[in-house]
């Protein structure tokens, strides 16, 4: 008796074993504790997870595990996301591994994933919402802790950079459970201040210590905010919730102070480039102005203006030289009348009379005599003879017919 028996190869088998592992463990949060670790020079991350009955070939290849914020070593307890893959040519399954964090706090993490995965199907990241930071801020708040060092950095950078900005500081806890609404508090106070820009954050720590960043309430009092945020949390591997749904994340809480605001030699640079832009435009327009002016010229045979103006200069200074001309030749004539007018009176001058050996008579109150018969014989009179007087007594007119 024989016996019909279908057979598959083993290409065949993998394949479709690929197809259901793959398909069904395509997102997947594992526990376990790494062993035969290796950082490959590639940037690939090569290890093995296991716990006490099994073992897990695990790959993390280096565009994922560029964002680790700690170094993952042999017998660390870690929580893994990924999906299962199948290499079909030696029938091997591993965990192609997108996320790890230390089996500490991956309840954290998971929570943290959560909320990511909530907001970004409703679209909070969308980077249609963010809003445009302002290029010249006036004023910049800052929610933070008043005694960490990511307030000094912050106002250090701003006070050598743009001391031109005014700062002011909301203090707020950063940490711990009431830090997440006193931070929705402080967002909600400072932006009624008529400031221009905000700029929340802290410095460095575990996620426990970021965890306020990443609660839901402080994500939300963001994305409703009208001033524009800068998100400024721990260090440059450190990602929150808040620097996800802000209108920009800085790398660290320096960096927000350099983005915030340009420096005062950039601004210098800003305003030449305009000034430079406007006498640009301005030359332009004028060399469109004269080049259409000299176009209605030659078809209208008209005269430049500046022709003109040249040639009414010149008649102007024409028209003065003669003027001038003329007024010497007036000057000149009136001296030489004033100078014969002046002969004239000379002439006529009572004292050059004198001088000459005339003399004017007077009587003794001192009126002049102007013939002999206005003084009687005997009277007293005064004679003038050039500069001297003499006195005298008439006897009788020596012309008078006896």
């Amino acid at each position: 008796m024989s016996l019909n028996k279908s057979t598959i190869s083993v290409s065949e088998l993998t394949f479709q074993l690929k197809k259901i592992i793959e398909s069904n463990f395509s997102n997947i949060w594992i526990q376990g504790e790494i062993s035969n670790f290796k950082h490959h020079s590639s940037g690939h991350m090569y290890f093995t997870l296991k716990d006490k009955s099994a073992e897990l070939r695990c790959v993390m290849f280096r565009g994922y595990n560029q964002g680790i914020h700690f170094k993952p070593e042999d017998g660390m307890d870690v929580i893994l996301q990924g999906k299962i893959t199948v290499y079909e040519t030696r029938g091997q399954y591993q965990l192609m591994v997108q996320n790890m964090e230390p089996a500490g706090i991956g309840t954290l993490f998971l929570a943290f994933e959560a909320l990511k995965k909530q907001l970004q199907l409703e679209g909070i990241f969308d980077n249609a919402l963010k809003k445009q930071l302002p290029q010249f801020p006036k004023k910049v708040g800052i929610v933070t802790s008043q005694t960490g060092a990511a307030f000094k950095d912050m106002v250090q950078v701003l006070n050598r950079r743009a001391p031109y900005v005014d700062i002011l500081l909301r203090p707020t806890l950063v940490q711990g459970d009431n830090a997440a609404n006193d931070i929705v508090e402080a967002i909600k106070e400072i932006s009624l201040k008529n400031i221009d820009v905000l700029i929340i954050g802290r410095g460095g720590g575990s996620l426990e210590d970021l965890w306020a960043f990443n609660e839901e309430v402080v994500a939300r009092s963001i994305v409703a905010c009208k001033i524009p945020i800068i998100s400024a949390v721990g260090h440059e591997t450190d990602i929150t919730i808040s620097d996800m749904v802000a209108d920009l994340r800085a790398p660290t809480p320096s960096a927000a102070a350099e983005i915030v605001a340009l420096s005062v030699i950039d601004l210098k640079q800003k305003i030449n480039q305009q000034i430079n832009i406007l006498i640009k435009q301005f030359q332009f327009k004028l060399n469109k102005i004269w080049q259409t002016f000299d176009y209605l010229a030659e078809r209208h045979n008209l005269q430049k203006p500046q022709n003109i103006i040249q040639r009414q200069k010149e008649k102007i200074n024409t028209l003065s030289n003669g003027l001038l001309l003329k007024m010497n030749h007036l000057f000149a004539i009136s001296k030489t009348k004033t100078l014969a007018i002046s002969k004239e009176l000379n002439i006529l001058n009572p004292s050059d009379i004198l001088k000459r050996g005339y003399s004017i008579i007077y009587d003794t109150n001192g009126a002049i005599i102007r013939k002999g018969s206005d003084l009687k014989e005997n009277d007293l009179f005064e004679a003038q003879i050039g500069q001297d007087r003499i006195e005298a007594v008439k006897k009788r007119d020596i012309f008078k017919d006896n």
